[in-house]
């Protein structure tokens, strides 16, 4: 299955694996890349996962995942690029 990362500073990468996700949750900065989003080659995404840095006292990432043909809404934090990246491709490979 085809899906993409998008990032607020304008990369956007194809198929991305776990080593591509980490540099893209590395390079996340409080200025001007807060966010990526993971979604599939769709104009009208019917699932995404949006990860962010949280800014807070204890740091880590935001994590919301979004699929409305099952109803899952959530919001997770994690604190390391790793989980984050092996959690987004497990999800993605459900969809």
């Amino acid at each position: 299955m085809t899906f993409y990362a998008d990032t607020e500073s304008g990369i956007r990468l194809q198929d991305p694996t776990r080593n591509d996700l980490l540099d893209l949750i590395d390079g996340l900065n409080d200025a001007d890349n807060t966010f990526i989003v993971v979604h599939p080659p769709v104009d009208d995404a019917e699932w995404f996962i949006s990860v962010s840095k949280n800014i807070g006292t204890f740091g880590g990432y935001e994590l919301d995942w979004h699929d409305p043909r099952t109803a899952e809404r959530t919001t997770t934090t994690a604190a390391t690029p790793t989980t984050i990246a092996d959690d987004v491709l497990a999800w993605t490979h459900q969809r």
